[in-house]
């Protein structure tokens, strides 16, 4: 007969496998997540023979061992391999089938050979904590800079593994060999659980919690971005704009417009797909040329808008000299036309206000434009 204790310590594997349940559903809405099917499928994996186990005499554990333990070692390194595409990497699975079969190797002759309990608890929490161990070079040392939370993350998988070590650890060394009659109503296996719940739920929340800030700051992106070129628009270069200037300051940087010439030739000639094209080669051309403080957006239409690091309005200028050369290397295809592109260029003064200086900018565009385009012209703030 089984007690209600017994009945009761169902909570732990029963949220477990709420847990999976719940990221099965987020996969199902962010199919461009899938390391949220993997932790969601090691969840429920782990949590089924946890349930067993909870609610199984001792005098049965044996006779279960393989197919348990296969869901223990199998949900563990699915689990294992999620986290780490998480980060970009991988569980290595050419190592985790190995563990996994001489884990179980092991496992059947202490079952059906020699009937050993103990060991059969070390050998399987061995074969789990290496299976956490695997991906730890990808997740520590894994080049993860967009990754949000990763430091918590981090810190969540470092816990996991640390506590399937020292679980090992403490098997070896507290855990006498002679087990308790009933291993499943024992307080060490209340006190698994428990541990078990408690570092389940931190590793859930941390995952999610980074998922929903992954999906946060995507959604920030493409709202600060030009659908067509990539490139910031208005709102977003204003932004940004106030937080460069307001970490650096005014002084050093200069503004740069510049428009494609005779574009609407381009839509009237060969159609608005070409048009869309030059765009979309131009504005990749601007990503390529700005440095890391650079700023670089589309304002509409065929105008854009940089603000660069310089010193000098000389070198302000030759930065549009040399986006000038480039543009009328351009190729844009099922077209005969060379783009070329006119320039103003303006440096910011210490005091001076940007919106003035995009003003003073325009306004030298169309004297560029005026002077018989593909050229630039520069004045000082």
């Amino acid at each position: 007969m089984s007690s209600p204790n017994q009945y009761f310590v169902l909570i732990v594997p029963a949220c477990a496998a709420l847990l999976g349940v719940a990221m099965i559903y987020c996969w199902s809405r962010l199919r461009d997540h899938r390391y949220l099917l993997w932790i969601a499928s090691g969840y429920i994996a782990t949590a089924i023979p946890m349930g067993i186990h909870s609610l199984m005499p001792n005098e049965q554990l044996a006779r279960w061992t393989l197919p348990l333990s296969s869901m223990y070692l199998l949900g563990v390194w699915t689990m294992a391999n999620g986290v780490a595409l998480r980060f970009g990497g991988r569980a290595h699975a050419a190592w985790a089938w190995p563990i996994m079969l001489i884990t179980l190797g092991l496992l059947l002759y202490f079952s059906r050979v020699d009937d050993d309990l103990w060991l059969r608890l070390q050998i399987l929490n061995s074969g789990l904590a290496l299976l956490v161990a695997l991906p730890a070079k990808s997740i520590l040392y894994g080049r993860t800079p967009t990754l949000p939370l990763k430091t918590l993350l981090r810190a969540s998988y470092l816990t996991v593994l640390l506590y399937a070590f020292m679980r090992v650890a403490i098997l070896a060394t507290v855990i006498p060999k002679e087990v308790q009659p009933e291993l499943t109503r024992s307080g060490f296996w209340l006190l698994m659980l428990a541990t078990n719940m408690l570092i389940s739920i931190w590793l859930a929340l941390a995952i999610l919690t980074s998922t929903a800030m992954s999906i946060v700051q995507s959604l920030d992106h493409e709202r600060s971005r030009d659908p067509l070129t990539r490139l910031l628009n208005r709102r977003a270069f204003f932004e940004q704009v106030q937080k460069r200037l307001d970490l650096y300051g005014h002084s050093g940087w200069a503004v740069l417009t510049c428009d494609l010439d005779h574009f609407k030739l381009v839509n009237d000639t060969w159609g608005h797909a070409a048009g869309d094209r030059a765009l979309k080669e131009f504005g990749a051309l601007l990503a390529r040329t700005v440095r890391q403080d650079d700023l670089a957006a589309r304002f509409g239409g065929e105008e854009f808008v940089l603000l660069i690091r310089s010193a000098s309005l000389h070198t302000a200028v030759l930065v549009a000299e040399r986006l000038r050369s480039s543009v009328m290397n351009l190729h844009i295809p099922a077209t005969a036309h060379t783009l070329t592109a006119s320039f103003g260029v303006v440096q910011l003064s210490g005091n001076g206000d940007i919106n003035q200086a995009i003003e003073q900018a325009d306004r030298l565009l169309y004297e560029a434009k005026h002077a018989g385009r593909n050229r630039v012209v520069w004045k000082a703030s």
